[in-house]
């Protein structure tokens, strides 16, 4: 159960970034265009491999950080409160948003290269990196993983939205491009904006609580010690 608890959380939070445009939808768009849905699965790598890098990071030295009472209720509300202006933005701007399925006059990458991009358009953007230090580091901190298997279970369901929504995008490219045309794409934009509101709600409860807690016991410390 707490398996399924991990991977629901990275599953949710991981869509929140990855609906909203950016550059890693135009280069899943427009290489998706030029090489066939197969690029979006190397896209798709080299993103996950630049966050495998995080994440081991927070499997080493950030692990016991993120244990701590007062560290797990700051990183909740402001990831919480990060969540309440991504959800809004979401449900306000739904309307107004389209996805706009054309080349842009991409040249095919190779292979290599796609997967070096998937990795460089993320390192470049703000929002990856504001993104990992309040609503991922926020659902790290919640459900606090006690071993690496639940690292891992967390890296796949986040990853696992990734591969979701990209490759729903590079099907309907390479099938029947009108499917997200129209009130489909808003309605999807929408929905999940519900979500993370609700999703907000919690981080921002489960902060406050974690804040009114008693400072962290020896217990807790050695809660904190990696397993295998």
């Amino acid at each position: 159960m707490r398996f399924l608890k991990i991977f629901g959380i990275a599953f949710v939070t991981g869509l929140s970034g990855a609906m909203m445009p950016g550059p890693m939808l135009a280069l899943v768009i427009g290489q998706t265009f030029a090489r066939g849905f197969m690029a979006v699965l190397a896209i798709v790598l080299g993103h996950a491999l630049l966050e495998l890098v995080l994440v081991v990071l927070l499997m080493s030295g950030l692990r016991a950080v993120l244990l701590r009472h007062r560290v797990r209720g700051a990183i909740g509300l402001v990831g919480g409160a990060v969540l309440v202006w991504m959800g809004l933005d979401m449900v306000q701007q739904a309307s107004a948003l389209s996805l706009e399925l054309n080349s842009g006059g991409q040249a095919a990458m190779s292979w290599g290269s796609l997967i070096v991009g998937g990795a460089a358009v993320c390192a470049i953007n703000p929002y990856f990196l504001g993104w990992w230090a309040t609503i991922g580091a926020g659902g790290l901190a919640h459900v606090a993983p006690r071993s690496n298997g639940e690292y891992l279970t967390f890296f796949v369901g986040h990853e696992l939205s990734d591969v979701v929504w990209y490759g729903l995008v590079g099907l309907v490219i390479v099938t029947s491009r009108h499917i997200l045309h129209g009130a489909v794409y808003p309605a999807l934009v929408f929905t999940c904006g519900i979500v993370i509101l609700a999703l907000a709600a919690w981080f921002v409860y489960t902060g406050l609580r974690f804040l009114l807690k008693e400072p962290d016991t020896t217990e807790d410390r050695d809660r904190a010690k990696p397993t295998a």
